[in-house]
């Protein structure tokens, strides 16, 4: 469930031993940025089938999508609507087996104008931003299954759109059933708050699920800042609190757990990705502001900056348009 890296690359930087990559790339996080730039900025679609499995899995919202096709067009379809779209790179936290698998976290900040017809709607001629966190796994210069997370609800606020509306007409899961499947959970016992990686499952393990607000004061500052969704910066341990209370009081039967914390250590700071999850039936006076009998699912990918041995930032990022359809459909 943890997996440290104590090594740094970057883009053009040094040499890794990528058994079966293509020789242009010298490292992960140069294969990540180099390929992320190419398919979205430079529009090389057919790079997608050189480094896309052809059953690629991916992991979205509540649904799982197969195959490279629906990769390929999903691209196409973003880039038909917001064809000036920037990728812009913040930090790729990887790690690997010494095998040839690899797995990388990476943060993506992106600026786009809506030129283009949405499923939405037509185009607003809207200039908006966003952040994106895309976990995968990677071999042999294929990436075999991933997991992403995109603010989607920030996005539909920029165009103009009610979100509420946008979720009763949609159809994804409306189609489909909810497919929600996880693993056991993987108890941490023993947690020694001096290593930033059990700092950050204990964020996650004793203030999240099990509400132990005392503990915020071990994991931040005053001058800690929580990035979450919608452009919402919180800052300090109260408001910190405060938000976090506000997401776990508008569910009942609420179910939290940590799947994959991935660990960059450099010298004084480290930088840790954590895949973790939220399920629960919603109630109205929560954030969705409806009762629900349906259980939603809410994969959540966060990165951490921790430096003298307290998170310094935390981008936490999830789909709260997709928890809105589930609840919808």
């Amino acid at each position: 469930m943890t997996y440290i890296e104590t090594q740094k690359f970057e883009r053009d930087g040094l040499r890794q031993n990528l058994p079966g990559f293509d020789d242009k790339y010298h490292n992960i996080v140069d294969y990540i940025l180099k390929i992320t730039e190419d398919i979205w900025e430079n529009e090389e679609i057919e790079l997608i089938n050189d480094t896309y499995e052809k059953d690629i899995l991916i992991h979205t919202g509540a649904r799982k999508i197969n195959g490279v096709e629906e990769v390929i067009k999903g691209t196409v379809d973003t880039l038909a609507s917001f064809p000036d779209r920037k990728m812009g790179g913040e930090t790729v936290i990887w790690s690997t087996n010494n095998s040839g698998d690899f797995y990388s976290s990476h943060r993506i900040f992106s600026t786009a104008t809506n030129l283009g017809g949405t499923a939405f709607g037509k185009p607003t001629g809207k200039k908006i931003f966003f952040r994106t966190i895309a976990d995968c796994k990677i071999a042999n210069n294929k990436i075999y299954e991933e997991w992403l997370v995109r603010d989607n609800l920030h996005i539909l606020l920029q165009l103009g759109f009610d979100p509420v509306e946008m979720a009763k007409k949609d159809v994804t899961y409306k189609e489909k059933s909810v497919s929600i499947s996880v693993n056991a959970p993987k108890v941490k016992e023993a947690q020694n708050l001096s290593h930033p990686e059990d700092l950050v499952y204990s964020l996650i393990n004793n203030v999240w699920k099990n509400k132990q607000y005392s503990n915020l004061e071990y994991c931040f500052s005053e001058e800690s800042t929580l990035h979450a969704i919608c452009n919402n910066d919180v800052r300090g341990i109260a408001n910190i609190q405060a938000y976090i209370q506000t997401i776990l009081n508008s569910f009942i039967e609420v179910i939290i757990n940590v799947e994959r914390i991935t660990s960059n250590r450099n010298g004084n700071s480290t930088e840790i990705a954590a895949r973790w999850y939220i399920k629960g039936k919603p109630i109205k006076s929560g954030v969705f502001g409806v009762n629900s009998d349906k259980e939603i699912f809410i994969q959540i990918i966060s990165h951490y900056n921790i430096e003298d041995g307290k998170i310094k930032d935390e981008w936490m990022v999830y789909d709260g348009f997709d928890a809105l359809c589930q609840i919808y459909s």
